[in-house]
């Protein structure tokens, strides 16, 4: 089984270390977006991540204070892309 670490590995970290900006936060939204579309994670997991982007890193991350708004914003944009690709 391969494991998709989005940040570091698919998305280039950009600034500190860690989730620190709102161009990452959406490089990550694409990236599981993509695994998606091209069938490497079913869409239950797909929106897991999602969910977990938005209530969890987002929520708890001291560096996107300010941004958070934003942040939970274009989590839930990319949430509602999924939701058209399913249908």
């Amino acid at each position: 089984m391969t494991r998709n670490i989005y940040l570091g590995r698919r998305v280039k970290d950009t600034g500190k270390k860690g989730l620190d900006n709102l161009r990452e936060v959406r490089d990550i939204c694409k990236a599981i977006l993509e695994d998606y579309k091209r069938g490497r994670i079913p869409y239950a997991t797909a929106m897991r991540r999602l969910v977990f982007l938005r209530t969890t890193v987002i929520k708890r991350s001291e560096k996107l204070v300010g941004k958070k708004r934003k942040a939970y914003a274009i989590v839930r944009k990319y949430e509602e892309r999924l939701r058209k690709l399913r249908r």
